[in-house]
């Protein structure tokens, strides 16, 4: 039988209580792809009227800093001892501390404080669960496990959603009721065919798409593993979750996805892993059979591929880019109104709404929304300050995980960097990584992970 044990840090034979955070840790990453709230009948859930509370990741992310505090925070004085990463640290809980002060100011902070109280808490709640990672996560190996794990599933709900045209009947795992007709549901169309993206257990196909990557991306760890059966077996997942991919749609996505392998392949070559004969030719026989699911894909979804690519002139595709240039502006004019300390976080939607109501934009059938560019976001939200602490504390940790690869070039840390690469990249295209506690808690777990000196 398969030995995870071995992989668990030493401190976990010390302290029981310890794997209970570690599983929590595992559980938070397996539960990225799952959009379930638990129902607000429940008694625990009616202290509080804030959104995020009810996911089952958010629980999750509870029973994980609840069980450190009870352990003792194992870890965290190694952490206090590693510059780098205690700086990394520090700059993330000043964010979040940040975020929570933007309150005060919040745009919507009398008539509808709970906006910027439900980001507050979401972000804060993903900052304490990136540094208990960061203390006593399990190994990486372990963490590209989950995550290959979660591709299976992802990719066998993604090509049933295909397949039917429709959803599953999953509700109890948070599936949204779907159809091409549907009001609201995302489609491609070319010509008179409507076709629906799949969106997974999400609620929409471009985050699914951006789970699915750092899935994939993952699978370099089983793909280059010493066992050959593992790697084969990651090969057979990789190809399938390919096509699961591209069955998305997801431009952002695609482009992360060459920005993660890119990272991945230039990582494994350094380490001299991509220059073991039998680990490259398994990668190149990878790489074939991926360009083989390509070309299929392309065989039979051409039409809708020239669609999506703005080739030809459908008003879905080019009311999506319209759409996105509209929030950029609104976005740039937010932070020229609020340029160091912003409209508050979770409260830029909110303003764009306000923004929609002037006569300049009457005639555009429009709501409020995020802007699609997680730096834009923000900024946006929480001004210069929150711009400078943000970016500021992902050079820290990306600077920290390259020093631990110097160290130790870790194929499954190169994974969890690749992932948070990748996330970085869609964060360009889109607001999920920024504003959805799914993908947040992927994009800083990631890099945590990542960034662990030793297992």
């Amino acid at each position: 039988m398969y030995n995870f044990n071995r992989y668990l840090p030493s401190i976990t034979r010390a302290n029981w209580r310890v794997r209970f955070v570690q599983a929590g840790i595992l559980a938070t990453f397996a539960l990225t792809s799952v959009w379930y709230r638990v129902p607000g009948t429940q008694p625990i859930l009616l202290f509080t009227p804030l959104y995020t509370v009810r996911f089952a990741i958010f629980l999750a992310m509870l029973w994980t800093i609840g069980w450190w505090l009870i352990a003792g925070l194992p870890g965290f004085a190694e952490l206090g001892r590693d510059r780098l990463r205690s700086l990394w640290a520090l700059g993330l809980l000043t964010l979040a501390l940040w975020a929570y002060a933007s309150t005060t100011w919040a745009f919507q902070r009398v008539d509808y404080p709970e906006v910027g109280e439900t980001a507050a808490l979401q972000l804060s709640m993903v900052a304490l669960f990136a540094v208990v990672v960061a203390c006593c996560s399990p190994s990486a190996r372990v963490v590209a496990a989950v995550l290959v794990i979660g591709l299976v599933g992802n990719t066998i709900v993604t090509v049933l959603q295909v397949a039917s045209q429709s959803d599953l009947g999953l509700r109890w795992l948070g599936e949204f009721a779907l159809g091409p007709d549907f009001p609201g549901v995302s489609v491609v169309q070319s010509g008179a065919v409507r076709w629906l993206r799949p969106y997974g257990l999400l609620p929409h196909p471009n985050i699914l798409a951006g789970i699915l990557v750092i899935g994939l991306l993952a699978c370099a760890v089983w793909i280059t593993s010493a066992r050959r059966w593992l790697r084969w077996l990651g090969t057979l997942v990789f190809l399938g979750g390919l096509w699961a991919l591209l069955l998305t749609f997801s431009r952002g996505a695609w482009g992360s996805f060459a920005a993660g392998i890119f990272t991945i392949g230039l990582h494994l070559w350094r380490s001299g892993r991509l220059r073991e004969r039998e680990i490259r030719i398994h990668s190149a026989i990878t790489a074939g059979l991926a360009l083989v699911v390509g070309v299929l894909f392309v065989a039979n979804y051409g039409s809708f591929i020239r669609a999506r690519a703005g080739i030809t002139t459908e008003s879905i595709e080019l009311r999506s880019v319209s759409d996105r240039f509209v929030f950029i502006q609104f976005a740039e004019r937010a932070i020229q109104e609020n340029p160091i300390i912003g409209v508050g976080i979770g409260n830029f939607p909110w303003r764009t709404s306000y923004y929609l109501v002037e006569p300049a934009f009457a005639n555009f059938d429009l709501i409020g929304d995020n802007v699609h560019h997680v730096f834009l976001s923000a900024w946006a939200e929480l001004g210069l300050i929150g711009l400078l602490l943000m970016t500021g504390t992902l050079f820290i940790g990306v600077e920290a995980t390259l020093r631990s690869l110097r160290a130790r070039p870790d194929p499954a840390r190169i994974a969890m960097l690749a992932g948070f690469v990748a996330l970085t990249a869609i964060g360009l295209l889109d607001h999920y990584p920024w504003s959805l506690p799914h993908t947040q808690v992927a994009w800083w777990g990631l890099l945590a992970v990542a960034a662990a000196l030793g297992d």
